[in-house]
């Protein structure tokens, strides 16, 4: 149940802002495109924080709606990348992303017959254990959809290192115009909270709760009634909705930890070791019971296409689907004067060639916002920045250090806490882009490294090959899952049941 407090960080951007969130509202109930089916998808095989997977197909060959076309390769940390349609594959070249990724990529031309493979239908009759279920996690391909892309597997195995106690799902989804979260909710939540069910499970967890907007009341329903349905057959985990206010950037791990834990977590720490906690998106969560549930990897995703001068549109589509190709399908929105943002309209990167740019896993939004030149002046101390500012951070000054070649001292105060939120650039009268210099330098020293796992794991935690499918060909790596010691007929300590019908377990 829903608490009488409110939660949220200090400062940040708020409703009354120009931006005016509550434009948000309507979009929710619109009726979702059922699904965007493009000529093509064009699939990379980096789309997530690691190293790039592998094509395992070539030019010529023909694949099905769910099968496995880039693996990981052995001993690296990646996740591996599935189609969403049925068809040819036409092309396998490297593609630059807009956010500077080079990154190997497989185009396949859509034979428009939908065909899939026949492994995926739902599971039944047998239960999973927790490695089972992370195996089936990580071949689904899933990372997380909310952020930065970290592999799901890969995070649930820490957590369940580290023995959290808090299960935390982010639905708040604070991004101005942004709903592709919100309509997950709406449209699948029993998969939301079964998704996040059966991961608290994995984890050990003892809590499950749910982070929600205040203002989302028809979302908090549809979590609520979820809830009450599953609760009687999840009878070993606690549920809680925790309302927060209406606030961008709501959701990053380190302002969670501090409006629900009160800590203010250093550069490195995690809430997992500090909170006992882990913080999940509920997107991401969907795709975990599909997979879990249905057998269907993460092949498309939920995206919205909106902002400052057009209606608002939430779609259904492969991963994979150019820019281009969803726009054809919304009538509001004239390309040729606005600019279109591959992500959040303040955090996002310009599109300039949406032709060859695809959706991927991590794109929760497509923002097309009018052209408009701020005139530039030279910083006029007003402070504004410094009051939005998250991290607590005076933006202006660290910009003008970075300026004069002053690294170390920007460094000391605090320009590596920068979270590249944006809104510093967006309160700006002077139009300066303090955002882009601040986390530029901020992000120079936190880069994962090509074969390390999460920002402070070590290997003794979990070696890269727990992460590696061993199998590929034509399947979705989805079906016959099994460990490695299964021919044991002794019930793994570790044992979960997902419930997934009444009287019947999965």
């Amino acid at each position: 149940m829903a608490d009488r407090r409110r939660y949220s960080f200090y400062r940040g951007l708020f409703t009354g802002d120009v931006l005016n969130f509550s434009k948000r509202s309507p979009f929710v109930k619109e009726i979702m495109f059922e699904r965007i089916y493009p000529t093509k998808i064009i699939l990379p095989m980096k789309m997530h924080s690691g190293v790039p997977a592998v094509p395992a197909v070539e030019v010529g060959d023909y694949v099905r709606v769910g099968q496995c076309v880039g693996v990981p390769e052995k001993g690296t940390f990646s996740v591996p990348v599935h189609t969403g349609v049925s068809g040819k594959v036409t092309d396998i070249s490297d593609i630059r992303l807009p956010n500077g990724i080079l990154t190997p990529s497989v185009t396949i031309k859509n034979d428009m017959k939908r065909t899939r493979l026949d492994s995926i239908r739902p599971r039944s009759g047998f239960k999973l254990s927790a490695q089972e279920s992370i195996g089936i996690i990580r071949d689904a391909g899933i990372c997380g959809m909310g952020g930065e892309g970290l592999p799901t597997a890969a995070k649930l195995k820490r957590a369940r290192t580290e023995v959290v106690r808090d299960f935390l799902v982010n639905c708040l989804q604070s991004e101005p115009y942004s709903t592709s979260d919100l309509v997950a909710i709406t449209e699948y939540p029993d998969y939301v909270v079964l998704g996040s069910c059966a991961c608290a499970r994995v984890v050990g967890a003892s809590k499950c709760v749910f982070l929600i907007s205040e203002n989302r009341t028809e979302q908090r329903r549809s979590l609520q009634n979820s809830i009450d349905k599953i609760r009687a057959d999840f009878k070993d985990l606690e549920f809680e909705i925790k309302l927060f206010r209406e606030r961008f950037p709501q959701g990053y791990y380190r302002l969670v930890a501090r409006a629900i834990y009160g800590k203010n977590l250093a550069l490195g720490e995690t809430l997992e070791k500090s909170c006992r906690a882990v913080l999940f998106n509920c997107s991401t969560m969907l795709a975990c019971w599909e997979a879990l549930s249905d057998n269907i990897p993460m092949m498309s995703r939920i995206i919205s296409v909106t902002g400052d001068a057009s209606g608002g549109h939430n779609m259904l589509v492969p991963i994979g689907t150019p820019v281009s190709e969803v726009l054809s399908n919304v009538q509001d929105i004239n390309n040729g004067s606005y600019r279109l943002i591959w992500g959040n309209c303040l955090t996002g990167i310009e599109i300039r060639n949406p032709e060859n740019t695809p959706i991927v896993k991590t794109t929760s939004v497509i923002s097309v916002v009018r052209k408009a030149e701020v005139p530039r002046t030279p910083c006029i101390h007003c402070g504004l920045c410094s009051e939005c500012c998250p991290m607590n951070l005076s933006p202006n000054t660290i910009y003008e250090m970075l300026n004069q070649g002053l690294r170390q001292k920007a460094s000391e105060e605090g320009a590596r806490e920068c979270i590249a939120c944006g809104s510093c650039s967006y309160v700006c009268p002077a139009g300066i882009n303090l955002t882009t210099a601040i986390a530029s330098f901020a992000g120079e020293g936190r880069i994962i490294e090509i074969n390390s796992l999460l920002d402070n794991s070590s290997a003794e935690e979990m070696s890269v090959e727990e992460l590696t499918p061993s199998y590929v060909g034509e399947t979705s790596l989805l079906e016959n899952y099994t460990e490695e010691d299964e021919g044991s007929s002794k019930k793994s300590p570790d044992s979960i049941t997902l419930p997934f019908e009444k009287d019947k377990e999965v």
